[in-house]
């Protein structure tokens, strides 16, 4: 099976190459490439590019000739990013999923029938006070722009399988990520943590730090996106899953005092008068662990130690470039 990874070459997409050719699959990464193809060199023999635009019509019927699936990563990810990248937030987090949906579904051409996307936690925003867990048929509340997309892109898709009966997408709403990929995010949470305790010995927490994130290691996505779509379709057609881990429910200050553990002499400020992030959670995950049989194998501790491992023995990079920073990144 061919299967097209829109976003391929990033944080996420490059582990779900990975495993799909651990599966025996074939992925196709489909990426515009804004942080280069060098986290995709050890694969380049046993996969296909294609360089385009998620956005471009053209682009997307070339690249799905022969594609028996979809795995949808493709965006903006993150508040800020898309807070300061407006217009290109809402092209490539909305209308590329419209784009890409209907170039799967048109009559003209072959059908893609299975599809699957990463969506996000983000759209129930801040439930504290509302309900002790979150499963998902609680109510959304998104609280930022790059919530409402996710759920505007779950809409689009749904909403084009009750027209197109043997159109099957399954979204995965993602928990917040951690951990080392190939091509690194420093602005996630827990590797932010990692990255500043090691580096300057300290950590800063605006607000008390008492919200909870539910956290899920990168390559736990990566293998549950494939297992995903390994699943029958009569399973996950139409269907809404939590991908993330209960025991990886923590509080922004657990996180901090995690890292300190593995660097003892990190101090933990908290500012309480700067704003914070509103979004406050903690997600129920038996459903794609029930149905699917899907199961995280990565803690926060894992995590947290092996970005510290790395950060000690890369040698010398400029972590603080913005390459690692999707928040840093100017978008067009």
């Amino acid at each position: 099976m061919r299967v097209l990874v829109t976003g391929g070459a990033g944080y996420i997409g490059v582990l779900t190459v990975e495993e799909l050719l651990l599966k025996g699959y074939k992925p196709v990464v489909f990426d515009s490439f804004y942080w280069g193809k060098e986290a995709l060199q050890p694969y380049l023999d046993k996969i296909e590019i294609i360089e385009g635009d998620c956005r471009n019509s053209k682009d997307i019927i070339y690249a799905l000739e022969g594609i028996s699936a979809v795995i949808h990563l493709a965006g903006i990810v993150g508040e800020f990013a898309c807070a300061s990248n407006q217009k290109a937030h809402h092209t490539i987090n909305v209308e590329s999923t419209r784009t890409l949906v209907n170039c799967c579904t048109d009559p003209e051409f072959e059908l893609v029938r299975d599809f699957i996307f990463a969506s996000s936690c983000s759209v129930y925003g801040n439930v504290k006070g509302l309900y002790d867990e979150v499963t998902e048929e609680t109510p959304t509340a998104p609280l930022s722009a790059y919530a409402y997309a996710k759920l505007k892109s779950e809409e689009i898709m749904f909403k084009r399988a009750e027209e197109i009966p043997h159109f099957h997408p399954t979204s995965l709403r993602l928990t917040t990520v951690f951990g080392w990929a190939p091509r690194p995010r420093l602005d996630l949470v827990t590797n932010l943590f990692a990255y500043n305790a090691w580096k300057n010995k300290k950590i800063t927490i605006y607000g008390d730090g008492e919200q909870y994130r539910s956290l899920i290691h990168v390559r736990d996505i990566a293998r549950a996106l494939v297992e995903t779509l390994a699943t029958p379709r009569f399973i996950r057609s139409g269907k809404i899953f939590h991908l993330g881990e209960e025991s990886n429910n923590k509080t922004v200050k657990e996180i901090a005092e995690l890292v300190q553990l593995f660097l003892p002499d990190t101090e933990i400020e908290y500012i309480k008068d700067k704003p914070t992030d509103r979004r406050d959670y903690k997600i129920n995950c038996y459903k794609l662990k029930n149905i699917v049989g899907w199961n995280a194998e990565y803690s926060v501790e894992d995590g947290i130690e092996e970005l510290i491992t790395k950060f000690e023995n890369m040698g010398d990079i400029d972590w603080d470039s913005p390459n690692y920073r999707n928040s840093s990144f100017k978008y067009i």
